[in-house]
């Protein structure tokens, strides 16, 4: 009896772990995903120069966006600045970052205030770059393809393709939860068996 007892709340435990590990920032593509990395074309920004993308939010809430970027010159000397609109054309988030935590040709987080009632909603992202401080520029990505109901423009010009851009949603992921599970329980039963084999 009290083995089961002691298994069931170690069963608990470990459902409630997988459960607060499973909750993460869930990351959707706005862009084709089966395009490699490769055949994505860089985009030099340089100090004062603005793109806008629209895009179709997958999720109902968002809590940000992630931009793949890298950067000419040293990334703690610039700024970027972006602001976030509704299909009305109304401001729903804005903000600065500094670039020093960039990770060149990684993707950076503009984290905001979450945004409710988002799910097929067209947002519009402008994205500018607010200070360089030496001569370097600020460097985005273009991949190939135009997407359904988005718009990608640079510097006031409309570009052939899509922002690498993913939109964030802090929240509880099916998926993360799964595998974290079935690679926990997978863990106990090898130990289990580890044990039988040498006992």
């Amino acid at each position: 009896m009290k083995k089961k007892i002691g298994w069931s709340i170690f069963a608990l435990i470990l459902i409630a772990f997988t459960c607060l590990y499973a909750v993460v920032d869930k990351n959707h593509g706005i862009y084709d995903r089966e395009i490699d990395s490769s055949e994505y074309i860089s985009v030099e920004l340089a100090k004062g120069d603005t793109l806008i993308q629209s895009f179709v939010s997958e999720e109902d809430f968002l809590d940000g966006i992630n931009i793949k970027m890298s950067a000419t010159g040293e990334p703690a000397e610039k700024e970027v600045s972006y602001m976030l609109k509704d299909n009305e054309g109304q401001e729903v988030a804005s903000g600065k970052m500094s670039l020093e935590e960039l990770k060149l040709g990684k993707y950076f987080a503009l984290k905001f205030d979450r945004i409710s009632g988002c799910k097929d909603q067209k947002y519009t992202l402008e994205f500018t770059v607010s200070q360089s401080m030496d001569e370097g520029t600020v460097i985005v990505y273009n991949v190939p393809g135009v997407q359904d109901d988005s718009e990608f423009t640079v510097r006031g010009e409309k570009i052939d393709g899509t922002l690498a851009l993913r939109t964030i949603t802090h929240r509880f992921d099916v998926e993360t939860f799964i595998v974290t599970a079935i690679f926990a329980v997978y863990v106990i039963l090898f130990i289990k068996w580890l044990g039988k084999v040498f006992k």
